[in-house]
Order: structure tokens, then sequence, then C-alpha cells
């Protein structure tokens, strides 16, 4: 995922987008912590770790995953970038180390950073639509020849928006000239989905849908397992939208098949947490 179009600028909107996605998610998740007199100064230690743990977990996912650099087939490839759901998985596993030092409730503990991850997230998303990072499909009718499948996926889209165009140096514009639909001089990129608002959006009416969720009052475990269901489904679904990720089976990307695997998971996950949370203190 790239933060902005020229290498020597120090601060871009995505970056500062970021820093404020991780205030709000830290914020939420101090909250959430000390409504259940988890003491604040956990979430404080935890959530940088587990931010760092996770964009370095994130990361390695993308090295051992080289088809999904492909957004043109060989004609383009980008860079490694951190991918989410690795993200989101190693940053868990550093949260269920911290849990087992120090006597905590893994399953609690995930409670406490479920929503307010969401919440994250959509003001990340922001950022990725002023980047030029997570891309949507052409919002035009365009042939794009064998590769039309991964960059126009849901015809009936064209005409509904006008779509966002970005410059030169973008990952769109660099997409678009590789598959021959726009000529390397061009003034910008074609117009496309502005798909990273879409599932903003999305995630805000998550989000104020399980805000008075009652999940203190259910089992541990409980929230998270909503949570991760609810995105796996509309991230699977949203991923038709989206142009920057290769296609490898049948009409799947990578990121579809991984939120089958997050589905699937979810399904058994109370039972596995409660296996691995026998010996946590109670909050």
């Amino acid at each position: 995922m790239y933060s902005h179009f020229d290498s020597n600028a120090w601060v871009t909107p995505f970056g500062l987008i970021f820093i404020a996605a991780t205030i709000v998610a830290w914020a939420y998740a101090r909250r959430n912590a000390a409504s259940i007199r988890i003491d604040v100064s956990h979430i404080d230690l935890l959530m940088p770790v587990a931010l760092i743990v996770g964009v370095a977990g994130g990361t390695i996912v993308a090295i051992f995953t080289p088809m999904d650099h492909m957004v043109a087939g060989e004609m383009m490839n980008h860079g490694i970038r951190v991918r989410l759901f690795g993200m989101l998985a190693t940053g868990a596993v550093a949260i269920f180390i911290y849990s087992r030092l120090l006597h905590l409730s893994f399953r609690r503990l995930l409670d406490v950073f479920a929503l307010p991850t969401l919440a994250g997230l959509m003001i990340h998303r922001i950022g990725c639509f002023l980047a030029g990072c997570c891309w949507g499909d052409i919002a035009s009718d365009h042939t794009a020849g064998s590769f039309t499948s991964q960059v126009q996926t849901v015809a009936f889209l064209n005409g509904l928006t006008s779509g966002v165009q970005y410059p030169p140096g973008s990952l769109p514009f660099e997409q678009h000239v590789a598959m021959g639909l726009i000529d390397p001089g061009a003034l910008a990129s074609l117009p496309v989905v502005p798909v990273q608002l879409y599932e903003a959006a999305l995630l805000l009416v998550i989000v104020l849908a399980l805000w008075r969720f009652p999940w203190r009052q259910y089992p541990r475990g409980t929230i998270v397992v909503i949570v991760t269901c609810i995105y796996a489904l509309q991230r699977f679904f949203i991923e038709y939208m989206r142009a920057d990720g290769h296609i490898i089976l049948g009409n799947l990307t990578i990121t579809q098949l991984q939120c089958l695997v997050l589905l699937f998971s979810a399904v058994l996950l109370p039972g596995m947490l409660q296996r691995t949370d026998h010996a946590a203190a109670k909050p």
C-alpha cells in the first residue's frame, strides 16, 4: 500500500489520516477497557506493540503471496504492500502472547479491540482514497481484454458514478497504461469507482449499528466473532469493485479467498478461544 506518489514527501495526507485512524482506535479501545475494569495501561502498551507486529506480519504475508502483486498481469507488478488480514492475524498473536504473560483474558482483550479496529479502518480508507491505493474498477465502458473481469467486474455500475481520476505516477494510472487503456502521456487515469469511500461508509454503518451492542453481557469473544463475520462478508463483496487484486481462482482474488477462510475460522473461533483462555484470570 503506497502512501503517496512523491517519495521525497515526508508529510502526506495518507500518513496524517493513518495517524488519526490509530488515535481513534486507541481511544476507543481505552474506553472499552475502562468499561470492563481493565487497566488502560495495558491498552497503551498493547496498541503500539500489536500495530508494529501486525505491520511486520502483514508485510511477510505479502512476500509469500507473489501473485497478489500483479495488478495488470506480468505487464505490471507493484511492490510489497501490507496485507490487512496478515496484519490483523499477527497483531492478534501479539495480543495472545501478552494475555498469557499478564494472565489476562485473551477473548476479552479481543473484544476490547474489535470495534475500535473497524473504526480505525474506516478512517484509514479515506487515506487510501487520497493516496490512490486500493482503487476501484473503471467507471466507464472500456474493454480491457483478458483483464476486464479484474477492472470492470460489476458492469452495471457503469454510468452510476462519474468516478475519480488519478494523476500520472499513481497506481490506477500505471495500471491503465500497462493495459493499453490510456497513453503514457495522458493527463490522468480513467475514471475509477471510489470504492475506498464505499467501504468507509459501510464500516461507519457497521460501527454505528454495533455501538450499543451489549457485548459485555455476552460470553467473551462474542463481539469478535460478529465483527469478523460481518467484515469478511462485506469485504468479500466489495472486492468485486476493486481493481487492485489479481484474480487467481475462477473470478476470485486472493483477498476473497482469505475472506472465506476468515468466515470459516470465525465459526470455529469461540471453541478455540475457550480452550486457550481457560487459565486466564477474569477481568
